[in-house]
């Protein structure tokens, strides 16, 4: 076996927890990180979201992930978790994947996010002898109903999302009455389309979004912009004043 690849954003709460517990376990030696700020080796592996894990090729792991299973993983000593809903599992990783959440909610559908790549990494199928198609067969027959459970999650997530970005785009200096006057449906919604796509590439046929959704999360995002800002701040905030961390990353050639 080659050695794994992990992908990581370096603002990504996930990817940072991860490598900072392989760091303090002196693992990192055995895994070649790869930023997904450089977008074509990403584009390459089929990154849905981070981190991603790649094993000869095939994705091995991705969000939600422990930074105490990917320790086991790179040892050697990973099993499968007992009694994992393999349908549930596939939609977690869409459900933390802000791209695979986009796709989704801009087509109204859970259709086109179900890719065998997302889904190889949701089941740790190198690791696990997971059927991949036979777990994508199922989520493709129950679509529709299960997207009626799972829309107004992937519309929360996504408003998190927005946050995070329009805090991003402030340089810190976005006020919780500015959230509230931006988070307005029609803005969303271009937010949505541009977060979905890759020029049009991913882009639905009729590029407009569901209404509802789209109130639906600014009603979110409004109600909710206090708590979510704080949320959002503490969390960048605790990631971009790490300067070990970002000296570590230096080390590993990224940045």
């Amino acid at each position: 076996m080659g050695k794994p690849v992990l992908y990581i954003h370096p603002t990504c709460a996930t990817s940072y927890r991860v490598v900072k517990h392989l760091a303090s376990r002196g693992l990192l030696s055995r895994v070649e990180l790869a930023s997904t700020s450089e977008p074509w080796g990403a584009l390459r592996a089929g990154a849905w979201s981070v981190p991603w894990l790649v094993v000869d090729g095939v994705p091995a792991a991705t969000d939600p992930v422990e930074p105490g299973e990917l320790e086991a993983m790179l040892l050697g000593e990973w099993k499968p978790p007992e009694r994992v809903d393999p349908v549930e599992a596939v939609l977690e990783a869409v459900l933390h994947s802000a791209y695979a959440s986009a796709v989704a909610v801009a087509h109204a559908s859970l259709l086109p996010a179900l890719d065998r790549g997302l889904a190889s990494a949701a089941l740790r199928a190198p690791l696990s002898g997971a059927d991949v198609d036979a777990v994508l067969a199922e989520l493709r027959g129950a679509a529709d109903s299960l997207w009626g459970v799972w829309s107004d999650k992937l519309v929360r997530a996504l408003g998190i999302s927005f946050v995070r970005e329009m805090w991003w785009a402030s340089r810190g200096q976005l006020s919780r009455e500015e959230l509230r006057d931006t988070a307005r449906p029609h803005v969303l919604g271009a937010w949505l389309l541009a977060k979905a796509s890759v020029g049009r590439t991913g882009l639905p046929g009729r590029p407009l979004p569901d209404p509802q959704l789209l109130r639906s999360m600014s009603n979110f995002v409004s109600r909710a912009a206090a708590g979510l800002l704080n949320r959002v701040r503490r969390e960048q905030e605790e990631i971009l004043g790490d300067e070990g961390y970002w000296r570590l990353l230096e080390e590993h050639g990224l940045s």
